[in-house]
């Protein structure tokens, strides 16, 4: 029987590796996957031995608060590795403990296939290299990220986005701007940062633009109550985001979803002094929304940090609600954008990778 092991340590890993395993169990029934995972995992019928909510962190200070359980999975990983036999180490992004973990696992004979790449591309571009030692294998799941990774002599294939396929299709979303969501985060403390600015922006918008319906997205596991701190009865909390035609959104895995959907925004980020300061240093991209990223250029404007107040946030989205020809544009960019991304299953192209190491 084929044992691989896997390693994702925060919700959106969970989301995109939950394809994997049911995937691969499609294609081949007995395999045994097992490791750290969610309750995405979990469902899709791996055996999850640790709980990523004992691992989750977010930024340089959270690590501190959680090193003594990051220790504990660490080691108990290790000790799997070392004790059983494990055919395939599958690690899903987070890369300062699973490019450890995937160099121990290769030094005892695990293949290793690295799922999500660390983003070497805007700072510690010496993880490529790196990774070209320590993996059989790199699935990548933006188009640019292939070529950056072979330069270094990494095995790195684009597999697509696991967010994305042959049935994804743009909204419908249309000018004037009617209904405006609000993304700001999954994580309570991202919530606390950004929401009360994404509310300050939305009374300013709603002396000029009186009817439009406003809507909030609420993460898993996070109560309506959390987000009843910062907002009225009139923004509309849901659990899956229903059509809008523009949106206030946290920079990650959010803004980049709205914008696949040919979704006008305006990505914002906010976070503690001292993360900010230790980001500013090391990161090498001039913008933060993977949008603008994979463009090249600001497609969707960005509000970062000092410059993230109420104003200038109803001021940006201001534009797109008065320029017809602005929003229109941007939308167009974004579907164009969308469309070079392809429809490639993301989920499947690693499940038939795994198998063919497998089989190898």
């Amino acid at each position: 029987m084929a044992r691989v092991l896997m390693v994702a340590g925060e919700a959106s890993a969970d989301r995109h590796a939950a394809g994997v395993v049911r995937s691969l169990k499609a294609m081949l029934p007995d395999v045994e996957v097992f490791g750290l995972g969610g309750p995405r995992m979990e469902d899709a019928g791996m055996q999850c031995i640790y709980s990523m909510a004992d691992l989750s962190v977010m930024g340089f200070t959270d690590v501190i608060y959680k090193i003594f359980s990051i220790i504990r999975i660490y080691s108990g990983l290790k000790g799997i590795i070392r004790d059983n036999k494990v055919d395939i180490f599958v690690p899903v992004d987070l890369p300062d403990f699973n490019m450890r973990l995937a160099a121990y696992a290769k030094r005892n004979g695990a293949k290793v296939l690295y799922y999500i790449a660390p983003q070497a591309w805007a700072w510690r571009a010496n993880r490529a290299r790196v990774l070209s030692r320590i993996t059989d294998g790199l699935a990548v799941i933006f188009p640019f990220e292939e070529p950056f990774f072979r330069s270094s002599g990494v095995d790195a294939r684009y597999v697509g986005h696991p967010l994305l396929g042959q049935d994804f299709e743009p909204s419908n979303a249309s000018w004037p701007p009617k209904k405006i969501a609000m993304l700001p985060g999954s994580r309570k403390h991202e919530i606390k940062k950004i929401l009360p600015i994404m509310m300050s922006a939305k009374r300013r918008l709603d002396s000029d633009h009186p009817n439009i319906s406003w809507f909030l997205y609420a993460s898993e596991g996070i109560g309506d109550s959390v987000f009843r701190r910062y907002t009225g009865m009139e923004v509309q909390i849901c659990r899956s985001l229903p059509e809008v035609d523009a949106a206030f959104v946290k920079s990650g895995t959010g803004a980049f979803e709205i914008a696949m959907q040919g979704i006008p925004g305006v990505i914002c980020y906010k976070t503690s002094f001292i993360n900010y300061a230790l980001a500013r240093a090391f990161v090498k991209t001039s913008s933060i929304g993977m949008p603008n990223i994979i463009a090249g250029y600001r497609v969707v404007p960005e509000l970062i940090q000092g410059k993230l107040t109420g104003k200038n946030l109803a001021q940006a989205m201001g534009r797109f609600i008065d320029d017809e020809d602005l929003y229109k544009d941007t939308r167009s960019r974004l579907i164009e954008l969308r469309s070079k991304m392809g429809s490639k299953n993301a989920s499947e192209e690693v499940a038939r990778w795994i198998i063919s190491m497998l089989s190898a």
